[in-house]
């Protein structure tokens, strides 16, 4: 099997710590055919000399810019910037040259053994969500976490469904961004991730659960492990969500628009849970917010997507320049 694999790093974070997961990766290699590929919604000539310093030549290394969105960044419409994952994983996607890809957070360390169990998924090509924990006053010298402060609130919920020696079956909705793996064909079938969720989030168990829709075992590993810093994280990049609702005859009618005549859940009336009521109501297997074919699209055509951007957004109706 070909283990070959690309780690998509994404950040929009001015300090993303880069160089935790840098040097953590670098002490975990022997060899093998890796590129770690940065998707920087802050890029700049002056991050990429510092990303590469960090890097010092040790493994396959590309920094690239987030792709346009409307949301956040140098093309963006709206009066504020939003969260826009989707966008963000999708261009690390479009970069990915390796037939295994993996998604990891900013701000993060991986624990020893994190990349043998990268290294397993790819070679059986399995569908792994790695196990994640934030602590506080994180001290990390040359990738290695030397002391920090555990915060119960910040240990993976999946946690205590774990095995320390084997991976474990995990519900398509328990697929959480902070370390996830996928056989890079396996995304292009879905239709990676699905830009509906810009500015809403929630893009990693969305697609989890189209791909368990889709027919796709998937798999969770406790020893695939990354620590995160809970005060980065509170910090964060200032990206904002949306988080209006709408009274229930607009959401109905707004659900029916995307041809679901009824609710599968019962939260707020709000953009997150009409995501996942469209998402139960049409059983989607391929995402359905995005504007282009993920499978035929070339890194050098990612600029010219700007033109295909909506003028309102399709849960409030509200032009994006009011947002």
């Amino acid at each position: 099997m070909n283990e070959a694999v690309s780690i998509v790093y994404a950040t929009h974070r001015p300090d993303p710590a880069f160089e935790w997961f840098a040097d953590g990766l670098a002490n975990q290699l022997s060899g093998e055919d890796v590129e770690l590929i940065v998707v920087d919604g802050l890029f700049c000539a002056d991050r990429t000399a510092r990303f590469a310093e960090a890097v010092a030549g040790r493994f396959a290394f590309r920094h690239v810019p987030a792709k346009p969105t409307p949301f956040n960044g140098p093309h963006r419409l709206t009066g504020v910037e939003y969260f826009a994952a989707s966008n963000a994983r999708n261009t690390g996607i479009v970069h990915a040259t390796k037939p295994y890809v993996v998604f990891v957070d900013d701000s993060s360390v991986p624990m020893p053994g994190w990349w043998s169990e990268v290294l397993e998924a790819a070679r059986h090509q399995y569908l792994v969500g790695g196990a994640y924990q934030k602590h506080r006053e994180m001290r990390v010298e040359r990738g290695v976490l030397v002391s920090s402060r555990s915060d119960p609130s910040g240990i993976d919920s999946r946690w205590d469904q774990g095995d320390d020696h084997r991976v474990v079956p995990l519900a398509g909705g328990h697929l959480f961004g902070a370390s996830l793996g996928i056989p890079r064909e396996v995304l292009l079938e879905v239709g990676g991730f699905d830009e509906l969720c810009d500015s809403v989030a929630g893009e990693d168990y969305q697609l989890g659960i189209r791909l368990e829709n889709a027919g796709f075992r998937l798999f969770y590993s406790r020893a695939m492990l990354t620590i995160g810093s809970e005060e980065h994280h509170a910090r964060g990049p200032g990206l904002k969500r949306l988080d209006a609702t709408l009274p229930e005859p607009l959401y109905l009618r707004r659900l029916g628009q995307f041809g679901v005549d009824q609710r599968a859940t019962d939260g707020r009336l709000d953009a997150s849970h009409m995501v996942l009521d469209v998402l139960y109501g049409l059983k989607q297997r391929r995402s359905i917010g995005n504007p282009f074919d993920l499978r035929r699209l070339e890194p050098e055509q990612l600029p010219t997507l700007t033109d295909r951007f909506p003028e309102r957004h399709w849960f409030t109706g509200q032009a994006l320049s009011e947002l």
